[in-house]
């Protein structure tokens, strides 16, 4: 009876072994193939209107009057974001894709004003970093556009993300230029050779626009690679009214090929 009583045990002991080895042989595929996703901002409709007409779009939902699309693009998980202009709403979203949706990475794709003159319109700007040309605490003991107790001041753009957009826009517009550098942010669209001669004076910097610095702080501070891709769709000067309005829908497309090619070599 004693030795039946045992061999019960025994063999109940091993089954349940078994039932844990399997149960955790189940799990551990499962967080093998963990999706990497990629958060794609734009801040206007006719930056992200290409993206998601391509895409396969699985799910929609609603955060803070953003409406953030899931699917897959080209073959890749991703999510696509209508931000809407200014550093408050693209931070908003920048936090929103890597808390909410859990993005691995962010693109912030879209249209800017260019700050050098050897950069025309339609020429594409890869970031090397970013700053925010507005912010302003030098009366108290910090540098121009420093972030205060953070040291910085410009947030610097994913190595890997980079190399990767530079690739992507000789691949897709071999005849455009493309350069790297500085992208100048703040609450302001520039539309003057005075604003413009402030900001090169202060940062220096390739293009300006209204959201990418605050896309960047977020990203760093969440310990988020990114960058920023922008194809120049004004001077950022007097003649930005018309410049803007003609390009900016041809510069937005450019761009949004440039992240289809980046989504598809991930």
């Amino acid at each position: 009876m004693k030795r039946t009583i045992k061999t019960r045990i025994s063999v109940l002991l091993a089954a349940i072994f078994l039932f844990t080895a399997c149960v955790c042989g189940m799990q551990a595929p499962c967080a093998a193939e963990s999706v990497s996703i990629t958060g794609i901002i734009g801040a206007m409709e006719e930056e992200v209107v290409l993206l998601k007409s391509a895409m396969e779009i699985t799910s929609t939902r609603t955060f803070s009057g953003m409406e953030f699309c899931e699917g897959m693009l080209d073959g890749k998980p991703v999510v696509v974001v209508q931000c809407g202009m200014g550093k408050v709403n693209a931070g908003t979203c920048a936090f929103t894709l890597i808390h909410e949706f859990g993005c691995a990475r962010i693109i912030n794709t879209g249209v800017a004003g260019s700050l050098d003159a050897a950069i025309d319109i339609g020429d594409i700007v890869v970031s090397t970093d970013a700053v925010q040309h507005d912010f302003t605490v030098e009366a108290i003991g910090f540098e121009k556009g420093e972030i205060p107790y953070t040291g910085l001041y410009a947030f610097p753009a994913d190595e890997a993300l980079r190399a990767l957009a530079v690739n992507a826009a000789h691949a897709v517009s071999p005849e455009i230029k493309v350069f790297e550098g500085r992208v100048c942010t703040g609450d302001q669209f520039i539309s003057s050779r005075e604003q413009k001669d402030t900001i090169l004076s202060n940062f220096g910097g390739k293009c300006c626009d209204m959201e990418g610095g605050a896309i960047a702080q977020v990203c760093y501070l969440n310990n988020t690679p990114y960058v920023i891709i922008r194809a120049i769709s004004d001077k950022a000067d007097e003649s930005e009214e018309m410049s803007y309005e003609l390009f900016k829908a041809t510069a937005a497309a450019r761009c949004a090929a440039v992240v289809r090619y980046m989504i598809s070599s991930l």
